[in-house]
């Protein structure tokens, strides 16, 4: 995560078609070594801050952000209490790379997209990106196995939050055992009407491979919501 440094089809489209103002700024959050965010600075933009939870991958940002002389504003900082940003502070935020997927509790997975909210300025552009639960066709039943195994160890059943089934490109033997790390797979109308709820305008919505073949109705890929506050 730290050395990538390609850009997704989707994110690409997005970026340009929404980052349209580069005298106004950016906050990339989930970070990681600041792929999107030195991104957003070759597209013109000088007023940008990227946080990201691991502080290694803050350390790494700041160094390349040193060997290229970028003004970026790399900060340690957790997406579900962002108290280092003011209210209403940024243009553009992006919560890409499934950044809150990451976060399988469900109180502070909705604390995090309230956090969002927060921060983003009055008729500002979110962009995000989830794991969509439905594109992946063994996903149910996956989950069904999981909590058959959490009700045998008399675990609290969860829904939607799977473990990583892929480690490093190898398939992950140990998926099925206990306190594996989980990502929350959201349900897109759950997930529009959660944001709806929060306040955001939904502007538009797509899967990665509607980017693509723009006729689709099929999904597939992560899930884009861009909102307005």
């Amino acid at each position: 995560w730290s050395k990538k440094n390609h850009l997704l089809i989707a994110e690409d489209k997005l970026l340009s078609k929404y980052l349209i103002d580069n005298t106004k700024n950016v906050i990339d959050a989930g970070t990681g070594g600041g792929r999107l965010a030195f991104y957003v600075e070759r597209m013109g933009f000088n007023n940008i801050s990227a946080f990201d939870i691991v502080p290694d991958m803050i350390k790494h940002a700041k160094k390349v952000a040193k060997e290229k002389e970028s003004n970026i504003e790399f900060k340690v900082a957790d997406a579900v209490n962002l108290s280092e940003y003011e209210n209403n502070t940024f243009d553009y935020s992006l919560y890409l790379q499934q950044v809150l997927n990451f976060i399988p509790e469900e109180e502070k997975f909705n604390t995090s997209l309230n956090e969002s909210f927060r921060i983003t300025k009055k008729g500002g552009i979110a962009i995000f990106a989830f794991l969509d639960y439905n594109t992946r066709f063994f996903n149910k039943p996956l989950n069904m196995v999981l909590n058959l195994l959490r009700i045998i160890r008399k675990e609290k059943i969860l829904n939607q939050r799977l473990p990583w089934v892929k480690l490093n490109n190898k398939l992950n033997w140990k998926m099925f055992n206990k306190n594996q790390a989980l990502s929350y797979w959201v349900s897109k109308d759950k997930i529009l009407l959660d944001l709806q709820n929060i306040g955001y305008t939904i502007l538009e919505v797509k899967n990665a491979n509607q980017f693509i073949n723009k006729t689709t109705t099929k999904r597939k890929g992560m899930l884009y919501i861009v909102c307005e506050k």
